[in-house]
């Protein structure tokens, strides 16, 4: 799988392919064929083009970016640059898993050189449903399937009535239960109810139907209650997760990086929508020295590490964006080789995760919760001096400082009193469903009650009039819509249901709507096309299936363009009828803005904000005494 520049430079092969397929279309069409038929005629010698000088694999990327390029209003990307055109063997370390299928579609869309995914072989299999045209593209670019226990689990049979330690050993004791024909040493159970709900245990030793040995730290910790021990566990109903031999996915691995090949690995397991990274696992680390013991110093040399940070905003909503953050690549020490080759290989793959775990956070944005995130962004938005526009890059780097900063501060008097300041700013503008932006925006020109009514009629005006201009197309669009939103709001249920660290699955959404997306829009252009060429003529129906995606683009813009009118009719009619509301929301977020200037400045927050930014995205000009005070005067 090694990474071939020349396919830049590649010859077309077969290109009097496309001159027959545009020969057919027109001749056939000249001799009082159908325009349709005729083209469906040309399209064959198009097809056999493709074949000729396009790989699957090829086929299904470009595909997969337009997608992203739909779905998302911007994906930007920094640091890929500086890996695009190496020949060395890569290990990506992508985090946080925040939205399931999309993140690797994401990758693919940012990074040119040809990644492998080590992906759950569950969703590579397929079940004959709608599941699978994921395995179909998670096949078609070479991901490397790895079975995981939770997928091919069995209900165990009876209950666990209680766990016990005698003679050293910890005892499950189990009620019509069949544990000699259902367990085997190195499985575990999973309790799947009651207050001990996701705690496992290993097995060491199967005794009898009734008993088992398991470890030490059998059933430590649960999804309810993290101090939870196996003294919890009564009356439980279990699973048991059998021991998965990963040996040929290891070797699999291995392969590809000593033939210089990218591996793209999520270490946290399965994705999550959670604002803090799930702990990491150590198969990366396993995966680095493993490779390196095998195939000696000539691949440990070549071979590095690298971070890739996926920084979404609302990624689970149509025409969102994401920041796409590749890390400093490191290589991995010959002392953690050789303490791993000489059996070392926990400590050897700690220290390695550490490394690694280091790496992530520094392209990413780390909060103990969502909320904390939204305070985090708030700190940004106060920070930033008005009218100074930032790349999505710039915000990521600062928000990430701001984060580093308050972790380092946070028993500090002055800043517990910023953040419940900026807390309850930010809880007043989802009161009144507002931006910060539309607060900043306001000033003395807008607060006049005659030039407020005056803009509030004009983009209401405009308001109508977009609504006009895609309403025709909302209406044909309307069955992908309500079908996307309910396939992904009932997949997102299913998914929280079954699993343990997601909380509303909103990492589930965006790969639901996409897939629905990509087989309904071609089933309704189809539908639609086939409505014009019956109520019209084939001359209709053919302009019609070539240029009407193109306008359907064109209303997603204006659709954006649009909601950003109908954003701004709150703040103004609020203007109106609350106009001290509004002066006093101003005030506000000046007095606030001084505040954390001044805590930044007082605390030496510049030199963490300095640190975070890790591609001089240009934040030096943010730290300048010039912006400390230079604030609007409040009217």
């Amino acid at each position: 799988m090694a990474y071939d520049q020349s396919m830049w430079t590649r010859r077309i092969k077969y290109g009097w392919l496309l001159w027959a397929a545009a020969g057919t279309t027109c001749t056939m069409t000249a001799y009082g064929f159908q325009p349709v038929f005729a083209t469906a005629c040309g399209c064959m010698w198009t097809l056999l083009w493709i074949c000729f000088n396009l790989s699957t694999r090829m086929l299904i990327c470009n595909f997969l970016n337009g997608c992203v390029d739909v779905f998302f209003r911007q994906v930007a990307v920094a640091g890929a640059h500086k890996l695009n055109f190496s020949d060395e063997p890569l290990l990506l370390a992508i985090a946080p898993h925040a939205n399931q299928f999309i993140d690797p579609m994401i990758i693919l869309k940012t990074f040119e050189r040809p990644v492998g995914f080590l992906c759950a072989a569950k969703s590579m299999r397929y079940k004959r449903g709608p599941s699978d045209l994921i395995a179909f593209f998670a096949n078609g670019i070479d991901s490397v399937p790895v079975e995981r226990p939770q997928d091919i689990a069995t209900v165990g049979k009876g209950i666990i009535t209680s766990v016990s330690k005698a003679d050293d050993k910890v005892v499950v004791h189990g009620q019509d239960t069949s544990f000699m024909k259902a367990c085997k040493r190195g499985d575990q159970f999973l309790v799947t109810k009651g207050p001990c709900k996701g705690a496992v245990a290993k097995i060491l030793e199967v005794v009898s139907d009734s008993l088992a040995v398991v470890a030490d730290n059998a059933f430590s910790g649960s999804d309810s209650n993290e101090e939870s021990t196996y003294e919890n566990v009564s009356d439980a109903p279990f699973k048991v997760l059998p021991k998965v031999d990963q040996d040929v996915v290891y070797q699999a691995i291995y392969s590809r990086l000593d033939s210089n090949g990218c591996v793209g690995i999520f270490p946290e397991g399965g994705s999550h929508d959670r604002a803090s990274l799930l702990p990491l696992k150590a198969g990366i680390a396993v995966m680095a020295l493993g490779a390196c013991k095998q195939h000696g110093e000539a691949l440990r040399k070549r071979l590095r590490v690298v971070a890739v940070g996926l920084n979404y905003f609302s990624g689970h909503r149509f025409r969102s964006r994401v920041f796409v953050d590749y890390g400093e690549p490191f290589e991995v020490s010959r002392e953690l080789v050789d303490r791993y080759a000489s059996g070392d290989k926990r400590g050897a793959g700690d220290e390695l995760m550490a490394q690694i775990l280091t790496a992530v956070k520094a392209v990413t944005v780390q909060a103990p919760d969502s909320a904390t995130a939204e305070t985090f962004w708030m700190l940004r938005r106060l920070y930033v001096p008005d009218g100074k526009r930032l790349t999505l890059e710039e915000k990521v780097a600062l928000t990430r400082g701001f984060a580093d900063a308050v972790e380092k501060d946070r028993n500090d008097p002055d800043v517990s009193s910023v953040l419940k300041k900026v807390e309850s700013y930010h809880g007043l503008l989802k009161h009144y469903s507002l931006h910060d932006r539309q607060v900043a925006k306001a000033g003395s020109d807008v607060l006049d009650s005659v030039d407020a009514l005056a803009m509030l009629a004009f983009r209401l005006a405009l308001l109508i009039a977009y609504a006009v201009a895609i309403l025709p197309g909302t209406i044909l669009a309307s069955p992908l819509l309500v079908i996307s939103e309910v396939v992904s709001r009932y997949k997102a249920k299913v998914a929280v249901a079954g699993s343990r660290v997601k909380l509303k699955g909103r990492d589930i959404l965006a790969t639901w709507k996409v897939v629905c997306g990509m087989v309904l829009i071609p089933a309704l252009h189809t539908f639609y096309t086939i409505c014009v060429y019956y109520l019209y003529s084939s001359k209709e129906a053919v302009a019609y299936f070539f240029f009407m995606p193109f306008v359907s683009y064109t209303s997603i813009i204006a659709s954006e363009n649009a909601y950003q009118v109908f954003r701004s009719i709150g703040p103004l009619f609020m203007l109106l009828t609350k106009r001290q509301t509004g002066v006093e929301l101003r005030e506000m977020r000046h007095i606030l803005k001084r505040d954390v200037r001044e805590l930044a400045q007082k605390l030496g927050w510049a030199e963490i904000i300095k640190k975070a930014d890790s591609h001089n995205a240009g934040l030096d000009e943010l730290r300048s005494p010039l912006h400390v005070s230079g604030f609007p005067r409040a009217d």
